[in-house]
């Protein structure tokens, strides 16, 4: 009796170590490459986990800052984010349920902490009318209200970067569950010449883990057979 009595409290403490899923992004794409096309300070530099420093791979509320080069920046080369000037698509791969967090790290190189974003408003979408322009070294406008983009949220702020140990800020996405592309609409930025961001990190809401509802299931069972 008493196994079967203390079995509820296992059980939670089981299913509560179900860690987040982080979602590996099939590809970014933005106004502006950045410093290049696909290697240093390029935007694809802005959902590889690079100049972080993970305590929890599955966990970005865990992950820190480590490096405060340029090199694993993203800054696009403009400062000017009127109308539909400055923006980031990031492609989960597929309509992807469950989604919770969008976690932001902004620009971190030393002398350039103002070229971070400081304002943006999220959009989702599954198929969007028009697909985002290609990245390349030429700055180029894209509209989300073009069609099949939903705006999620608006005016969300985000914090200059403070180098090695920001924590960054996460912004609660589930309202976008089922999307397969995450829109940022940059509306400013902090001052600087350019505008951009450290590190961008998506996750699903945890699901219990296998033992837990292995457990759940005997339990009811014993339950049912009393």
């Amino acid at each position: 009796m008493k196994i079967l009595t203390n079995l509820p409290i296992i059980l939670g403490v089981t299913i509560g170590t179900a860690s987040a899923a982080v979602v590996v992004p099939a590809g970014i794409t933005a106004f502006h490459q950045g410093d290049s096309l696909d290697g240093n300070g390029s935007v694809l530099k802005a959902v590889d986990g690079s100049g972080m420093a993970k305590g929890d791979a599955d966990d970005p509320s865990t992950w820190t800052v480590n490096s405060t080069a340029w090199a694993d920046d993203w800054q696009g080369f403009s400062s000017d984010n009127s109308g539909n000037n400055t923006w980031a698509v990031v492609n989960l791969g597929s309509a992807t349920a469950g989604l919770d967090k969008m976690y932001l790290w902004n620009v971190q190189e030393t002398n350039a902490l103002d070229r971070g974003a400081s304002a943006f408003d999220i959009y989702y979408s599954s198929s969007p009318n028009l697909a985002a322009p290609a990245t390349s070294g030429t700055v180029t406008s894209y509209d989300f209200g073009s069609g099949g983009w939903t705006q999620l949220s608006a005016g969300n702020n985000l914090a200059q970067g403070t180098q090695v140990g920001d924590t960054g800020e996460s912004f609660d996405i589930s309202g976008a569950s089922g999307a397969q592309y995450i829109g940022l609409h940059l509306t400013a930025n902090h001052g600087g010449t350019r505008t951009g961001l450290g590190e961008i990190a998506i996750t699903t809401i945890p699901e219990p883990s296998s033992l837990g509802l292995l457990l759940l299931g005997g339990i009811l069972g014993l339950r049912r057979r009393r």
